[in-house]
Parts: structure tokens; C-alpha cells; sequence
């Protein structure tokens, strides 16, 4: 005679307690996926590159998931024809038509855009606006105060406390924050400009740097609100410390003052035929502004190291979307 905790009522409990846990799986699985934040798609317009970014930001942390770079040039066609040239902006709608549809099958359906310095100085950025709007692209051309504001963001996750260097292609923005509106100075001294000015015809590699360094010194008399932050960190240094340090994982990767120093002493202690070589290496043009730079501000606002972040100024506005949806 069976008793009530015998095999078959065994059976019928353990039956009932596995078919429980699996709802509660399926409910705190679907609960997960309503808080996950759903992907974002920015699109970093740069003067030289354009990056996809596909992200999410929730509860201080970023979560990055694919980026895609294409080097465009805008900034150089803008120097050579005073606008965007019309080859230019077809090649420009191409190239957003086609993230827009890679943002769509990763899922990422809200697609946003941010274009600086060149959209900014050209007479017809306007005419790129326009253009995203009929892709469905939400585009800003960013005042030096919003790509500050974004540069911010990028650097430092939205925590207070931080100073932050972006190093682009045209521009340089220097941006901190504690309580309140972040505080920030923009000038047009990025790599290709610095390089041009300042490296591609001097032969004497002490004399270049040199240059370069007095007139990073004037353009940052007014920026010592830059001093005195918990953690200075460096976007887009990525190519230099790869060229001239070795490769090494990106984000997080810090460069001690010493390390730059030393770095910018073998290159002026070489001599001009040795400079020559320097200069014939590849994308030596994005790193060798960028070593001064990085090297005279860590130095000029009394840091011992620069820590650097492979985030882009487009994961602001991923940044920035997470934020608000909290």
C-alpha cells in the first residue's frame, strides 16, 4: 500500500517544482529584457572619419557592441573647395544610407548623428542635415559647446571630476566637469592641421616640436580649469599609442608623463635623417601631433599620466540618451 510520500507522489511534486522553476526563468529572463536598455546607433561624423557605433548605457556602465569606421575626408575636401563639393556629399549620403541600413539589421532602429568641426566651418553643412533627415537620420551639427559637452560625457561615463582631452583631426577640445555645466575651450589645432603647420616641412624634428609645443602653450593660457581633476583622460589617442608605444588594449590604457617624455626625447635626440624616416612611416601624421599634445597638456596641468578610452565622441549621444531614460 502506497503512502503519501510515496514514489508516484514524488514524482508528481518533482514534476510540479521543475515546471515552477522554468516559469520563473522565463519570467525573470523576460523581466531582464524589458529593463535591458534596447541599442543605440550614432553615427561620429568626424573631418576625417565617420564611425557606426552600436551601444547602450544604463546604470553607469557602457556597453558597446560594434563599431564601424570609414575614413571620408571631408575636412580636406572643405580646405580644397571652400564647401563640401557635390562628389563629396554624394559619397556622404552613400555611406549614411548604408549605416543606417547596417543599424536596422543589428537592431538598432533609432539612428542618431553628430557632425563637427568641417560641418561646423562649411557653408553647406546645412545640406548634410538634409540629407540624414531623408535617410531617417536624426544629424546635429555640434556647436563647440555641445561636442565639449559630448567629449565630457565620453571621458567620463557622466561622473563629475574628470578632465578630458579629444585630439580630432581638425580640432582640439579641452573639457571639465565637477558640479554644474562642464567648463571647456575648443581650438583648430588638430593632428592633420598640427601636422601640416608644424612637421611635414621641418627638417629638424627639435625645432618642430618645439613650435608646436609654444603655440599649444598660447592657445592654452586660458584652460586651468583643467587642473586639479581626479583623472585626466584622452580620447582618440588610440593610433599614437599604438604606433609609438605597441599595441596594447585601448580602454583603460594609461601613459605615464615619463613614458611620453622619454618617447619625444629619442624622436628630437635622433636628428633631422632620422626624422625623415620617422616621417615616412605610416599614419605617423595622426600620431606624432598627437605624442606632443598628449605629452605638453599632461605635463602643462599637472598630471603624472593620461589615461586613455577607445569610446568615441559619438558614445556621448548613446551616453547621453541613457541617461535621460533613467
Amino acid at each position: 500500500m502506497e503512502t503519501p510520500l510515496s514514489t508516484p507522489c514524488w514524482q508528481l511534486i518533482s514534476r510540479r517544482l521543475a515546471l515552477a522553476a522554468v516559469v520563473t526563468m522565463f519570467a525573470t529572463t523576460a523581466a531582464a529584457n524589458e529593463r535591458a536598455p534596447l541599442p543605440i546607433c550614432a553615427i561620429d561624423m568626424g573631418s576625417n572619419s565617420f564611425r557606426r557605433i552600436v551601444g547602450s548605457f544604463d546604470q553607469g556602465r557602457y556597453e558597446q557592441r560594434h563599431v564601424e569606421v570609414r575614413t571620408l575626408g571631408v575636412g580636406d575636401d572643405l580646405v580644397r573647395h571652400g564647401t563640401i563639393s557635390d562628389p563629396k556629399l554624394a559619397e556622404i549620403e552613400t555611406v549614411l544610407a548604408a549605416f543606417k541600413t547596417a543599424c536596422e539589421t543589428e537592431g538598432a532602429s533609432r539612428v542618431v548623428a553628430v557632425g563637427t568641426s568641417a560641418f561646423r566651418e562649411a557653408p553647406n553643412g546645412r545640406v548634410v542635415v538634409a540629407i540624414a533627415a531623408n535617410l531617417g537620420i536624426t544629424m546635429e551639427i555640434a556647436t563647440e559647446r555641445r561636442e565639449s559637452e559630448l567629449a565630457y560625457l565620453v571621458g567620463s561615463l557622466g561622473q563629475s571630476g574628470y578632465a578630458v582631452i579629444d585630439n580630432g583631426s581638425r580640432s582640439i577640445e579641452l573639457v571639465s566637469g565637477d558640479k554644474g555645466a562642464p567648463r571647456y575651450l575648443v581650438f583648430n589645432l588638430g593632428y592633420r592641421l598640427a601636422y601640416e603647420l608644424f612637421f611635414a616641412k621641418e627638417a629638424n624634428p627639435e625645432i618642430a616640436v618645439r613650435a608646436f609645443r609654444d603655440r599649444l602653450r598660447r592657445e592654452t593660457q586660458t584652460a586651468s580649469f583643467m587642473r586639479n581633476k581626479k583623472t585626466l583622460v584622452g580620447l582618440e589617442f588610440g593610433e599614437m599609442a599604438d604606433l609609438l608605444f605597441g599595441p596594447a588594449a585601448l580602454d583603460g590604457r594609461v601613459l605615464t608623463l615619463a613614458q611620453m617624455k622619454q618617447k619625444l626625447q629619442e624622436i628630437t635626440g635622433a636628428g633631422p635623417a632620422a626624422f625623415q624616416l620617422l616621417k615616412q612611416q605610416k599614419n605617423i601624421d595622426r600620431a606624432l601631433p598627437r605624442l606632443v599634445t598628449a605629452a605638453f597638456l599632461t605635463e602643462e596641468f599637472g598630471y603624472a599620466q593620461l589615461e586613455l578610452t577607445e569610446r568615441e565622441l559619438g558614445t556621448g549621444l548613446i551616453i547621453e540618451a541613457g541617461t535621460k531614460q533613467r
